[in-house]
């Protein structure tokens, strides 16, 4: 059972700071040892065929995303639905539940110290990008800091919603909240033939 975020702080803090994170860290901040072994070797199990629509496609992102909802939100973390997961951990998750492969952004990749943030890379894969105001669901919808950096990515339902893993957890949400006032926001639609090019 993971501990909550204030509990994990105080661990923090009560540990010598030596940059090393090893199974004795990740303890002390209140993970198990199985989870040490197992967080970021969850992959989605596959949901469509080579004989699947983009719609058909679209609804296995959408249903595996669901399936995080209340998820605590890890940083660099893509686990199994109620086990931890991020908001590029989340839509990885998504593309491969729908045979989409967003290589070379990868899960392994995603929990190594430089790649937490993978949502940067994520828009910098070669799928088509759309003017916001033709968003379509299952479109991924990428929001930018004010200093032009991609800083988060969530997943389009429509009707202005999005699902998303946000501190502290996954949540249905309008694509415009009180959490990104000054974000301008972008969209990228899931690849329709599920090739990234």
């Amino acid at each position: 059972h993971l501990c909550d975020r204030r509990q994990r702080q105080m661990c923090i803090r009560d540990r010598p700071v030596t940059g090393v994170v090893n199974l004795a860290t990740w303890k002390a901040l209140g993970y198990t040892e199985n989870q040490w072994y197992t967080l970021g070797t969850y992959v989605a199990p596959l949901k469509t065929s080579a004989v699947s629509s983009r719609k058909d496609c679209i609804e296995a992102m959408i249903s595996t995303a669901y399936k995080y909802l209340g998820t605590e939100y890890v940083i660099g973390a893509a686990g199994a639905p109620g086990t931890g997961a991020d908001c590029s951990g989340l839509v990885m998750q998504a593309l491969y539940s729908a045979g989409i492969d967003p290589a070379p952004v990868s899960l392994i990749r995603h929990s190594r110290p430089g790649y937490e943030y993978e949502s940067r890379n994520l828009w910098n894969l070669p799928m088509k990008k759309v003017p916001y105001s033709q968003r379509q669901r299952g479109d991924l919808i990428f929001y930018q800091s004010s200093n032009g950096v991609i800083i988060h990515v969530a997943i389009y339902l429509g009707n202005d919603k999005v699902i998303e893993e946000w501190p502290t957890k996954a949540v249905v949400w309008p694509i415009k909240n009180s959490h990104r006032s000054n974000c301008l926001l972008y969209t990228s639609p899931s690849p329709r033939d599920r090739s990234l090019s």
